[in-house]
């Protein structure tokens, strides 16, 4: 029996009825957030609304169940249109984008993370968004990734407020997923807010680790591998005035102060450590694979 030519109008009717299903239930989801946001005042949890390990969590399920040829990261993108506008209906929420080089790129990866309703501006200087996060309610800043090398880090800043709770942190490491557009010129930023980091279950932790001079990385890293961390060495800064060297390093999981391992490293280091300062943490990034990208 030959194959019947599809009916093409039959076929509009089902993909408008399916649209008319899909609005349904985005409108039921967003009518479940005044009572997500009355259930969170209720039980006392931060004003700031966005939960970076919760949109982990539902980001790393779409990708582990997304099926069919519409790509992963496409599935994503609406994925975080409907999170960032949720995020944005139960309270103020802004980024203030740092690109001193490289404008487009930063502006392109925050409107690929945080939406395209979320309102956004752009700055040459670092100090300034730090200040706007400081400063206004539901402000985020992106930052450039640091580099070892740089004159003038914008990072070291965050330590003097690494033990106040209401302090700025490091809440993203972006991008987070792979976008079909690529990965902006091979960019990647840190985005800053007033948000105690929650685990997501695959996370990485922030620290800047202060010793005087005459102690190496080598020795850091060693000492905090003993300690059984996973070390990811970021950027160096010497600040020779002080005689002291500022390690930037990403650990493996949601480090607190007052981790064992974090202690033993105290003990280990003795008098050549100055501080350590846990900056921030966040979910760490989906893989290629997970997004339908290839290396």
């Amino acid at each position: 029996m030959p194959n019947e030519t599809p009916n093409l109008d039959d076929l509009r009717q089902q993909i408008d009825r399916i649209d008319g299903e899909l609005h349904d239930k985005i409108m039921q989801r967003t009518a479940l957030i005044d009572q997500v946001a009355e259930a969170k005042q209720l039980l006392g949890h931060q004003d700031f609304a966005m939960r970076p390990n919760r949109e982990a969590e539902v980001v790393r399920k779409l990708a582990k169940r997304h099926q069919g040829e519409l790509p992963t990261a496409t599935v994503i993108r609406i994925w975080r249109e409907l999170i960032n506008s949720a995020t944005a209906l139960q309270g103020p929420m802004s980024v203030a984008v740092c690109a001193p080089a490289h404008s487009v790129a930063y502006w392109d990866m925050a409107r690929n993370h945080f939406g395209s309703s979320v309102p956004m501006t752009l700055h040459t200087s670092p100090s300034v968004v730090m200040r706007m996060v400081d400063d206004q309610p539901g402000a985020i800043g992106l930052l450039p990734f640091p580099q070892s090398g740089e004159e003038n880090p914008w990072w070291p800043a965050l330590a003097s407020q690494a033990n106040d709770q209401s302090g700025p942190r490091v809440i993203w490491r972006l991008p987070f997923f792979s976008s079909l557009t690529g990965r902006f010129e091979q960019l990647e930023a840190l985005a800053v807010a007033k948000l105690v980091p929650e685990a997501s279950g695959d996370d990485a932790t922030l620290a800047m680790v202060e010793t005087y001079l005459d102690v190496s990385l080598a020795r850091v890293m060693d000492q905090l591998g003993q300690c059984g961390f996973e070390i990811h060495p970021v950027a160096v800064h010497e600040q020779d005035q002080r005689g002291v060297r500022l390690q930037l390093i990403e650990l493996d999981g949601l480090v607190r102060d007052d981790d064992r391992g974090m202690i033993t490293f105290h003990e280990k280091m003795g008098e050549g450590l100055s501080r350590v300062s846990i900056l921030g943490a966040y979910p760490k990034a989906l893989a290629m694979g997970q997004t339908g990208q290839t290396p």
